[in-house]
């Protein structure tokens, strides 16, 4: 996570400018960076909002990086369903990772 901070940062040119443009304090922005502190999901959201996708939201948080991972699985579950028989022979979609 120090290294998509670190790529927040680099991005506003400072922790008072990331701040700023995140609504924090800077003293947050350090926190961020130290690792006492998680960025927040909604901060997470705006980063990646007002960077205009250059730092993404689920590098900034686990929680988005796993629901984003969730909403991926689920679309290649719908787009690409492995079929398998059932017991009466009849083929049925079915895949393990979409049970």
């Amino acid at each position: 996570m120090s290294d998509s901070i670190k790529a927040l940062i680099s991005y506003f040119g400072s922790q008072a400018a990331t701040a700023k443009a995140l609504e924090v304090s800077q003293a947050t922005v350090s926190y961020w960076l130290s690792g006492s502190q998680k960025i927040s999901v909604e901060k997470s959201l705006a980063a990646q909002i007002k960077t205009r996708g250059a730092v993404l939201a689920g590098d900034l948080s686990p929680l988005v990086a796993e629901v984003a991972a969730l909403q991926t699985l689920k679309k290649s579950c719908t787009e690409n369903p492995v079929h398998a028989p059932d017991p009466d022979g009849a083929v049925i979609p079915y895949s393990a990772e979409c049970a």
